[in-house]
């Protein structure tokens, strides 16, 4: 497994990290707590050392802990990033809510929840329209400095968002959706990055298991999957991205990997992109990701696969 500095002087995570979303089973299927247990195991054997989870991972914590079980028997063999600023009301629609004493608070349950005493990365999970910036930063500074996470990051921002609060905090990592069909926001974001030392982290790398290879071209979706709402999922742009999963099934025959290995070492190919989180439910699925750490591509495959994206994108 690749690593890298969290932040200078920090740990070295590794480049390929495990999403926690999947197991707090809100909108994956058939999640139990024998295979998440299972999920996070194989992720530690097989090099991952990086877990990304949040306050919202779940609607009572599950996510967090699923991690406390595994944290109290390999706690050296884990880095933990975690987010503030969301949550589950009643009724369980999730609410935004970046207020400080709400972050502190959420902090303080969270660490309850995971049974330690600091996490190594603490984000705020996306920007409250109704709480400036600059108080959001402040209650990332109060974490540190109380000795409960080691560095602070953003999630879900724009150039201007991520730029006010760099003026507000030290920003280590910036965690932004990203993968071959949606590269716009990384776009906006690589160069401050880059100028600022600040790692990007990207989600949504298999764009909800469509790039992942596993949803082909005659899938048929339940009528109540919510990634029917999206629109790569229907129509011409459905057909546009299965004619790439198909050319990316060629060249990951040639390479001797899986399509989603090919997809996770063109990721993290790509300029600024330094931690590739990966959702996973099962054993099999994480294992199989991890292993894209083995995978390299030439200048001359990864040009062709720019060219496979930039025909999908039409």
């Amino acid at each position: 497994m690749q690593c890298i500095p969290l932040f200078e002087d920090g740990p070295l995570v590794g480049r390929i990290a495990m999403g926690c979303w999947p197991i707090a089973g809100i909108t994956s299927l058939g999640v139990n707590e024998q295979s998440s247990l299972a999920t996070i195991h194989k992720a530690i054997d097989e090099g991952i050392n990086l877990f990304d989870t949040a306050y919202s991972y779940g609607f009572n914590g599950e996510s967090d802990h699923l991690l406390q079980s595994v944290l109290s028997e390999r706690r050296e063999k884990v880095f933990l990033a975690h987010k503030v600023g969301q949550h589950w009301n009643a009724q369980k629609e999730r609410v935004v809510d970046a207020r400080p004493a709400t972050m502190l608070n959420h902090t303080k349950e969270c660490l309850k929840r995971l049974g330690v005493e600091c996490v190594d990365l603490m984000y705020l999970h996306a920007p409250d329209p109704a709480v400036p910036l600059a108080e959001s930063a402040g209650a990332l500074n109060d974490i540190v400095t109380q000795g409960w996470a080691r560095c602070i990051g953003v999630c879900n921002v724009s150039l201007e968002q991520a730029m006010e609060m760099s003026r507000h905090c030290k920003l280590a990592v910036i965690q932004i959706p990203f993968n071959m069909l949606q590269q716009e926001q990384h776009r906006a974001l690589r160069r401050f990055a880059n100028e600022h030392q600040i790692l990007i982290a990207c989600y949504w790398i298999y764009m909800k298991g469509l790039l992942a290879g596993k949803l082909r071209r005659n899938h048929r979706f339940s009528p109540n999957d919510k990634r029917l709402t999206y629109e790569i999922f229907q129509g011409k742009s459905w057909d546009r991205a299965q004619d790439l999963i198909d050319r990316l099934d060629e060249l990951s025959a040639t390479k001797e990997c899986s399509i989603s290995q090919l997809v996770i070492a063109w990721s993290l190919q790509q300029p600024n992109v330094d931690i590739a989180i990966i959702g996973a439910k099962t054993p099999e699925q994480i294992a199989e990701s991890a292993r894209a750490s083995s995978v390299s591509l030439t200048h001359d495959e990864l040009s062709i696969i720019d060219g496979y994206i930039s025909e999908a994108m039409r």
